[in-house]
C-alpha cells in the first residue's frame, strides 16, 4: 500500500511539474520583444532640404513601428497612394530621426496639408533619406519668359489672395501667402493694374503646373512683391509676340571669332505694323529709327540682350547694320563667367533694441566678425535679371557692379537660423547689407557682400528662399 501511494504521490508531482514548464512554455512563446530608442533629435539641416516622399513599401506609425504601442496611422497602401498622388498637400516634411537599439532609423515626418503625421522606417543610416522615404524635388525649373515680356494678373480680388504666393502652392511646407512689406498679403486688388516682368520658372512635380516668379512690378525691382510666385495660368502677356514669318523677323545666331557656333539661337519679330518689312529687306534703314519688337527693343538691343549663357559680346554695341528680313544676324562673342556671392561680416554684431542676454547667460556659437552668413541662414532678397547681368562677363574683364549694389544693398535681411544661449532662449540675427566692390571683382570671382548684424530676441519668422545666385 504504501509502495502504490508513493507511486501516485509521484506522478502528481510529475504531473505537476510539467504543467508549470507548460505553463512557462507559453508565456515564453507569446511575450514580444520591442525595440528601444536610442537617440531621437530634430533634423536641423536647411528645411529645403528635407522634402521627401513615401514609396509606399512601409506604413506610417505614430512612433517607430517596433516599439511598444505604435499604431498606424497610413497603411502601405495609403502610403503607396500618396507617393502617386497628383497634388502638392501629399508632399512631405521629415523633421525628427530617431535610431533603435537594432540600428534602424525612423523618420517624423508630416504632409503639408498636415493630414498625415508619424514615424516611418528610413533605413539603417541616419546620413541620407532611406526605406519608406525618398527625397522629393518639388519643383522642377523650366524656361523663364523673356527679361523683356510684361504681364498682368488675369483677375484680382479686394477680399482674398488666392494667386501671389512666397512659394509656388504646396511646395514649401507651412509657405503660404506672398508677404509684402513683412505683412501676409491678403488681397491682390493693389496690383489690379500692375505691369509684372519674371526672371524664373518652375514646374510642380505633381502637378505639372508652371510658376513664375517677379522680377520688376511696374519696372521696379525694389517693390515688395518683387520675389513672390504666380502661376502662368493666371497672368496674360501683354506684349506676346507675332508668329516669326520671312517677311517680319531675323534670327541671331551666336558664335566664336573661330565661327563655332554656341548656345541657342533667337529670333527678334517686328512689332506689328511695322513699315518696310519685306523678306530681304534691310531691317534699319537708311533714314529713319530702327524698328522695334512688341517689347521695344530694336534688333542690336534684342541680340545683346540674349546672348548665351556663360558668353560674352566681343564688341559692343552689336552691329545690325546689314541685317536683312528673313536672313540670319551672326553675333561674335567669347568666353565669359558668372561670379556667385557670400554674405561676409564686417563688424561684429551688436543687440538690436530691448534685446539682451540675461545674467550669467551667454549665447552658443553666435556670429562674429568676418563670418560668412551660409544662404540657407539668410532670406536672400530676389533680384532682377538686370542685376544678375552684373555678375556676368568675359573673365578679363572687371565686374562693374552698379545694378547689382543698387538691388542689393541697403537692404534690411531677416536671418533663418536660430540661436540659443545657455538658458534656453532663442535668439535670430537681421542682417543690413552694403555695397560689392565694383572694378575688384573678375567673372567667376566670388563676390563679397558685406553685411552688419544685430542680434534680435525670439526664434525667426523667416524661412531661407533659394537663390541660384548665392554661394
Amino acid at each position: 500500500m504504501k509502495k502504490s501511494l508513493k507511486k501516485t504521490l509521484f506522478a502528481g508531482v510529475a504531473a505537476l511539474s510539467f504543467v508549470a514548464v507548460a505553463g512557462v512554455s507559453s508565456t515564453n512563446a507569446s511575450a514580444k520583444s520591442y525595440a528601444k530608442v536610442t537617440s531621437n533629435k530634430a533634423l536641423t539641416t536647411d528645411a529645403t532640404t528635407r522634402n521627401v516622399t513615401f514609396n509606399g513599401t512601409n506604413a506610417l506609425y505614430t512612433k517607430a513601428g517596433t516599439l511598444k504601442g505604435a499604431k498606424v496611422v497610413a497603411t502601405t497602401t495609403t502610403t503607396k497612394a500618396l507617393a502617386n498622388a497628383q497634388t502638392g498637400k501629399a508632399n512631405l516634411r521629415a523633421y525628427r530621426v530617431a535610431t533603435t537599439n537594432r540600428g534602424s532609423v525612423y523618420y517624423k515626418v508630416v504632409s503639408f496639408d498636415k493630414q498625415y503625421r508619424g514615424w516611418i522606417y528610413g533605413g539603417k543610416s541616419a546620413s541620407a533619406f532611406a526605406g519608406g522615404v525618398a527625397s522629393y524635388a518639388t519643383t522642377k525649373d523650366a524656361t523663364a519668359p523673356a527679361s523683356d515680356a510684361t504681364f498682368k494678373l488675369n483677375s484680382t480680388s479686394t477680399t482674398a489672395n488666392t494667386t501671389l504666393f512666397k512659394a509656388p502652392s504646396w511646395t514649401q511646407y507651412k509657405v503660404g501667402r506672398a508677404v509684402v512689406d513683412g505683412k501676409t498679403l491678403t488681397s491682390t486688388d493693389a496690383y489690379k493694374d500692375a505691369v509684372l516682368t519674371f526672371n524664373k520658372a518652375v514646374t510642380t512635380s505633381r502637378e505639372g503646373d508652371t510658376w513664375y516668379q517677379v522680377a520688376s512690378v511696374n519696372g521696379s525691382t525694389t517693390n515688395g512683391l518683387v520675389g513672390a510666385w504666380v502661376k502662368a495660368s493666371d497672368v496674360n502677356q501683354l506684349n506676346a509676340q507675332p508668329t516669326a514669318t520671312s517677311d517680319n523677323s531675323v534670327k541671331v545666331v551666336y558664335r566664336l571669332a573661330d565661327g563655332t557656333v554656341v548656345g541657342n539661337s533667337a529670333t527678334w519679330i517686328a512689332k506689328d505694323g511695322t513699315t518696310g518689312t519685306g523678306a530681304g529687306k534691310l531691317v534699319n534703314p537708311a533714314t529713319g529709327s530702327a524698328p522695334v519688337n512688341t517689347a521695344g527693343a530694336s534688333l542690336a538691343a534684342f541680340a545683346a540682350n540674349n546672348v548665351p549663357t556663360n558668353y560674352a559680346l566681343n564688341t559692343t554695341p552689336v552691329d545690325a547694320s546689314s541685317a536683312q528680313y528673313g536672313n540670319t544676324l551672326y553675333v561674335t562673342v567669347k568666353s565669359a563667367a558668372t561670379s556667385k556671392v557670400q554674405f561676409r561680416l564686417s563688424a561684429t554684431p551688436s543687440n538690436a533694441s530691448g534685446t539682451t542676454i540675461p545674467d550669467g547667460a551667454s549665447l552658443v556659437n553666435g556670429l562674429s566678425n568676418g563670418d560668412v552668413i551660409s544662404k540657407s541662414d539668410i532670406e536672400l532678397p530676389s533680384l532682377s535679371a538686370d542685376a544678375i547681368k552684373d555678375l556676368t562677363g568675359s573673365k578679363d574683364t572687371p565686374l562693374v557692379l552698379q545694378t547689382f549694389n543698387a538691388a542689393i544693398a541697403p537692404k534690411t535681411i531677416n536671418g533663418t537660423k536660430t540661436y540659443y544661449d545657455t538658458k534656453g532662449n532663442a535668439y535670430h540675427y537681421v542682417f543690413t547689407t552694403g555695397n560689392a566692390q565694383s572694378n575688384f571683382y573678375y567673372p567667376g570671382d566670388l563676390v563679397t557682400v558685406p553685411v552688419t548684424a544685430e542680434l534680435t530676441a525670439g526664434a525667426p519668422t523667416a524661412t531661407p528662399t533659394p537663390n541660384t545666385w548665392a554661394n
